[in-house]
């Protein structure tokens, strides 16, 4: 099994830049779906904040941070 940045290799390996301009044409129609990744990231990393109690973690809203009121999402990506 390929790990993503393989099959992007591989992708830019085997495929013509007109082709690779066409298909980025063609995945402009998603760039109006949801918030962009970008945002996604950003707003998940400042809404929750993490506070050691004791033996566990707790996750807190910070919700005076939020940019853009159209943003919501059913979980969040957690990085340390």
């Amino acid at each position: 099994m390929s790990t993503i940045l393989e099959n992007l290799v591989k992708y830019f390996q085997n495929n013509s830049r007109a082709e690779i301009d066409k298909d980025w044409v063609d995945s402009e129609k998603y760039d109006q779906i949801g918030p962009k990744i970008s945002d996604f990231l950003e707003q998940s990393k400042l809404f929750y904040v993490i506070e050691p109690q004791d033996s566990y973690w707790e996750f807190n809203c910070l919700n005076n941070i939020i940019k853009n009121p159209e943003f919501s999402s059913d979980f969040f990506y957690f990085s340390i």
